[in-house]
């Protein structure tokens, strides 16, 4: 009975995702500005195809591939959690991926005021460019305040920007990975297919997501008590994903991740230096100050 239960970590894990919505707010799109804006969307296309292709060099396989590429150009081990049931994951790759790409996020999240100092960089553009470049939530928020109040805040809301693309990108993932799986079956119509491709928790995060933002937004609910339901869903749902990490690190065999070697991990370093570097030259390319 125990070995049934922590196999089902995955309806803990899509249930929490949905609750995570309620922590997106798209209005916080428009507090950074067009360049900012601009920023986000080009280092998150440009590390995706990047990452894909040295990966594809490096001869990881696709998923482990998409895995290690999400994580780093979206959202940490959120969004390897969220691509992972899309893409049908082995256990071991998804506990490989979000061990690697929390390493990498702790490190940058030290790392990078240290190397932002030496640069003479001020408290909105390193903000921007933590929020951009440094991989989890928690992790870039940290590096931010550590940097400064105004650091801090601007990093926040470029976080939760990059975070509204999650979910478009997911579900582009998901109809690629359809065309792949059902290409070859036999009497599968296409109207099945797309609906097998569909992520339907994702539907489930966008809904919380717009009730957030409108709420935000209106006066139907007094501010002290939409703050408490907005606080208490998040926290509901990152305690639901928690559970879904438990599950997969209780489903994961170390002699599998050994037999992953190392080359992942050095695909997963590569690429968050990369996306460091192209975020840093996107800010000075547009001029941004």
């Amino acid at each position: 009975w125990l070995d049934s239960g922590v196999l089902r970590y995955e309806a803990a894990l899509k249930l929490g995702i949905v609750f995570l919505g309620i922590g997106l707010s798209f209005f916080a799109v428009l507090q950074i500005g067009a360049k900012a804006v601009a920023v986000v969307v080009f280092c998150l296309c440009i590390a995706l195809l990047l990452f894909f292709f040295i990966g594809k060099k490096a001869g990881l396989s696709e998923k482990m591939n998409l895995l290690i590429g999400v994580g780093t150009a979206i959202c940490g081990s959120t969004a390897i959690a969220i691509t992972a049931p899309v893409i049908e994951a082995e256990r071991d790759d998804i506990a490989y991926a979000i061990g690697t790409i929390s390493l990498f996020g702790i490190a940058a999240m030290f790392l990078f005021p240290m190397v932002a100092k030496g640069l003479g960089l001020n408290e909105p553009i390193f903000g921007l460019w933590a929020g951009t470049a440094i991989h989890a939530t928690p992790q870039v928020i940290a590096a931010g305040y550590m940097y400064g109040e105004v650091a801090g805040q601007v990093s926040t809301v470029a976080k939760l920007t990059r975070n509204i693309f999650m979910a478009p990108a997911v579900f582009i993932i998901g109809f690629w990975y359809m065309k792949k799986r059902f290409k070859k079956v036999v009497g599968l119509s296409k109207r099945t297919r797309y609906s097998k491709a569909i992520p339907l928790f994702l539907f489930g995060f966008l809904a919380l997501a717009i009730i957030r933002t409108i709420g935000d937004e209106t006066n139907l609910i007094p501010t002290l008590k939409w703050q408490w339901v907005v606080q208490n869903i998040n926290e509901l749902g990152k305690f639901l994903v928690l559970i879904a990490m438990g599950g997969i690190g209780l489903n994961t065999r170390l002699n599998s991740m050994r037999q992953i070697g190392a080359r992942p991990f050095l695909v997963g370093l590569l690429a968050s230096v990369l996306l460091a570097a192209i975020s840093l030259l996107l800010i000075h390319l547009l001029g941004i100050s």
